[in-house]
């Protein structure tokens, strides 16, 4: 049955102090602890985006790099301007192994997913007019053009497939489910083509959300149409095979044969897609905010968290919610119904980021991003360290009541772009840190412009 879900919400605005602080004072021997924080990286710009644990505990990452970069005792050097990797680190925080791919331009990756075999795959964009990826290369087709690509549990590269037109295309979001079927989320500019199959018309961006087997054959596609912008920022999926997907609508756009209809801003996308691209239900906002769905999260009951971020006013059901400043970041909660249950929203007056969510399996999720100043988190103000943004660690519990605060950082400017849990009691972020950055008891050494971070937390 598919079903048009209003948009209902209760909004709670939060916050707290600059050291990790529980809710509860007698509760503090239950703060989580970094385990160890590695970093990557050369002299320039280097950066991951997305991030995945497979079965055995080892953490997966994708982004981008720029010049000569060492992972662990393993040196790249682009081809051009920045290019793509893909990284294996164990559950020590060993670097296993690392590949890349690109040309003489921009080329990233978005986003890493695994399978129950060990086979992770990754999704991004590179702008090259011929991009190689190991014994592969692409030929662009115009701007930037979408890639789908997987590699065995060895870091060697089984298939790789590449779409778009003549406009900036992207996937941006990867999930897999338990039988290995691959989802990608993304957008793409101008009519496009992926396998042959038409992505998108005219006009401005139109999300998407494919289907992909495992041999790479595209099964089906949902495409967002109309006249309106729209962009597809992530997608998960639950155990019964069913994909959720995030990211923004503006103007007129039809979804899944659903019309959605927002003359004023850019708010909020979040659908549910059955494993077949039926669509089953769709939130989509109705009001001035700049909106959007960074990444998202299903546990395996079809229970969803989204993350992200917007500016001027956010429209819900019973209130109208003004930003603070540049940016305000949210965070969102939806019943395997559909129905909104909770949404929480924090920020100040310079630019906050919800970028990275997870959850645990027990209804408790974890928010990480980047807020900068004065953010007040749950009611209590937090600074960060200097003038520039750090990182939050925020963990909620099914009714949306904040559990925990962590903060990490230095003086410069640290995104978390993405978080994951291992199943095992653990936290993996990553991001980019612009210099020296502590993480607890551990101090990130620094090389460059932006160096990449990964932390391990123990939460139990």
């Amino acid at each position: 049955m598919i079903r048009l879900v209003a948009a209902c919400f209760v909004v709670i605005c939060f916050a707290e102090a600059m050291c990790p602080v529980r809710l509860s004072g007698s509760e503090q021997a239950d703060l989580p602890r970094f385990e160890w924080v590695v970093s990557a990286g050369g002299t320039l710009h280097d950066k991951t985006r997305g991030i995945a644990v497979d079965a055995e505990g080892n953490v997966l990452l994708t982004g981008e790099f720029t010049g000569t970069a060492t992972f662990g005792d393993q040196t790249l050097t682009s081809a051009g301007a920045m290019d793509f990797f893909v990284a294996k680190v164990d559950p020590q925080g060993k670097f296993l192994w690392v590949r890349s791919g690109g040309g003489e331009l921009i080329d990233r990756g978005y986003a890493v997913a695994t399978d129950n075999a060990g086979n992770c795959y990754v999704t991004g964009h590179f702008q090259s007019a011929e991009a190689s990826f190991g014994h592969v290369s692409l030929r662009n087709r115009g701007d930037y053009d979408l890639f789908v690509a997987k590699y065995d549990a060895r870091g060697n590269l089984v298939w790789i497939k590449s779409g778009g037109g003549m406009g900036y295309d992207y996937g941006h979001g990867i999930a897999v489910d338990k039988q290995g079927m691959i989802f990608v989320a993304g957008t793409v500019y101008g009519p496009g083509e992926f396998e042959s199959r038409t992505l998108g018309g005219s006009g401005p961006g139109h999300a998407f959300c494919l289907a992909l087997n495992t041999s790479g054959e595209l099964l089906w596609s949902q495409v967002a149409e109309g006249p309106g912008s729209s962009s597809g920022h992530a997608v998960t999926v639950d155990h019964r095979g069913n994909c959720y997907v995030g990211g923004y609508a503006r103007g007129q756009t039809t979804f899944g044969g659903h019309a959605i209809e927002n003359e004023v801003g850019q708010d909020l996308l979040v659908a549910k897609l059955d494993a077949q691209g039926r669509l089953g239900w769709l939130h989509a906002g109705h009001g001035s905010a700049s909106a959007m769905i960074h990444e998202i999260t299903a546990d395996s009951d079809g229970n969803v968290w989204a993350s992200g971020m917007y500016r001027d006013t956010l429209q819900l059901a019973d209130r109208s919610v003004p930003n603070r400043g540049e940016y305000d970041l949210l965070v969102t909660h939806f019943d395997s119904l559909g129905k909104r249950v909770w949404t929480k929203t924090a920020g100040g007056a310079r630019i906050d980021y919800g970028l990275g969510i997870a959850t645990d399996g027990a209804g408790n999720c974890f928010l990480t991003g980047s807020f900068a100043g004065e953010v007040l988190f749950d009611g209590t103000p937090r600074h960060s360290q200097g003038a520039a943004a750090d990182i939050q660690i925020v963990k909620y519990d099914r009714a949306g009541q904040q559990i925990w605060f962590l903060q990490a950082g230095g003086e410069r400017t640290d995104h978390a772009y993405t978080i994951v849990t291992d199943g095992r009691g653990h936290l993996y972020l990553s991001g980019a840190c612009s210099g020296p950055a502590t993480f607890g008891e551990h101090v990130m050494s620094h090389q460059g412009n932006n160096d990449i971070f990964l932390a391990k937390l123990k939460t139990d």
